[in-house]
């Protein structure tokens, strides 16, 4: 119990300080001796997983929501393992959360597991919960909106998950309305393994899927393949991109957009343009099996990670989320990733960023734009980020405020509210 109204005092404390470049954060520490993490941000929520007593008696692994401005917390409590790693704001002013349930047995860590989808209301209740797999290993890692207030449900699985697989892990997406029911479910595969990372709506009812193929050659790991998917609203798989024969190609967030879907991830070579070291960031516009834009490529000379990336319509521009591990891209790090929100221009290009980090690894993993433009993060951290840390990795979400127009602070702005 101790443990827990330290938890809630942080959490209902926020830090908030005043950085360069006219950005503003408040942010917030949430951590037990076990494992935290926070892996998806919408605005005025994170949600993740906890291995321990976070704000309510555990039980196994569970799933949480938090509201920081409302100071609502939930933790499920589900005997076994559940996992939350997505999360989509409802119609009615609930939340759906996507992620993976498995029975306990007696290593919940290692448990077999579903994807899974949870609708909760307002209130922070349970309104109906689904599973999604088959016989193996099965999680869900994205969510996109579906017409009707129902929800795209999206992950990877082993085997069968609708049907035959189609070689080691392929991925999935299924349609759910509003209640909980599923329209249908769709799997697709290589005969490599193939990794859901992201999915996004595209604007007439249908959903883009992005991922990777680990692609092995005579029992030797050769690269990583990207590959985008478009389906319709009704199941049908309307055209298939791949790339990066020549360098791993990792995407890693979708952004759609009229003209096709923005596509960022990380690549290890000289993708679109010279390669920095490390893992390099990328951006690519799709449209179409046959109509790509011709990407962008920048990175520092250690790895810089991709997380999340959202379009803010006010400065004209992408906000990217994520983590760099260089010294020579945007400024020193404190330790061996530092958690990073970066400004990108209309073109994807990077301007200016902001940096936090301890002496220990950083991440940020979730990131969502509110009415008032500001940032919602959520990430991962195993120091003391924004309160002491816990034990081993701790959740942490941060709510910033950036003004690009004036750089350092010289006049007003939609800032001026959040001081």
């Amino acid at each position: 119990m101790k443990r827990v109204s330290w938890v809630l005092l942080v959490l209902f404390t926020p830090v908030a300080l005043a950085e360069a470049f006219g950005a503003y954060d408040t942010g917030w520490q949430w951590g037990t001796a076990a494992w935290d993490a926070a892996y998806a941000a919408a605005p005025d929520a994170l949600a993740g997983w906890t291995a321990g007593d976070l704000f309510a008696s555990g039980n196994g692994i569970d799933a949480f929501l938090v509201r920081p401005d409302e100071k609502t917390s939930w933790q499920s409590g589900l005997p076994g393992l559940d996992r939350a790693y997505a999360l989509l704001p409802a119609t009615d002013g609930g939340y759906y959360l996507g992620g993976t349930v498995g029975d306990g047995g007696t290593d919940a860590m290692r448990a077999q597991t579903d994807a899974w989808l949870l609708r909760l209301n307002p209130d922070n209740e349970i309104v109906w919960q689904a599973r999604v797999g088959g016989p193996l290993k099965d999680e869900a890692k994205a969510l996109a909106p579906a017409p009707d207030g129902g929800v795209y449900l999206a992950g990877s699985g082993e085997g069968r998950v609708f049907v035959p697989g189609n070689g080691g892990r392929d991925v999935f997406v299924a349609r759910f309305s509003a209640s909980g029911k599923r329209l249908w479910g769709v799997q697709w595969g290589t005969d490599d393994d193939d990794y859901l990372t992201a999915a996004a709506p595209d604007g007439s009812g249908g959903v883009y899927l992005a991922g990777f193929s680990d692609v092995d050659e005579d029992c030797r790991r050769v690269s990583e393949r990207g590959f985008v998917l478009h389906y319709s609203a009704g199941g049908k798989l309307e055209w298939v991109y791949r790339w990066g024969f020549d360098a791993a190609t990792r995407p890693k967030a979708l952004v759609p957009t009229a003209a096709g879907v923005w596509v960022f991830g990380e690549t290890d070579g000289a993708l679109y343009d010279t390669f920095a070291g490390g893992w390099d960031i990328f951006a690519v516009l799709i449209s179409g099996p046959h109509s790509v834009r011709m990407g962008v490529q920048w990175g520092g000379s250690a790895a810089e990670r991709v997380n999340a990336v959202v379009w803010d319509p006010e400065p004209g521009g992408f906000w990217l989320a994520g983590s760099t591990a260089s010294n020579d891209l945007f400024g020193g790090v404190e330790g061996g990733y530092d958690t990073m929100v970066v400004m990108l221009g209309d073109d994807a290009r990077p301007g200016w960023a902001w940096l936090r980090g301890t002496p220990k690894n950083d991440e940020a993993y979730g990131l969502a734009i509110d009415s008032m433009g500001d940032l919602w993060v959520a990430g991962l951290t195993y120091g003391s980020f924004y309160g002491e840390n816990a034990g081993q990795a701790d959740a942490w979400a941060a709510r910033l405020c950036f003004d690009p127009h004036f750089g350092p602070r010289e006049g007003p702005s939609r800032c001026d509210n959040n001081k």
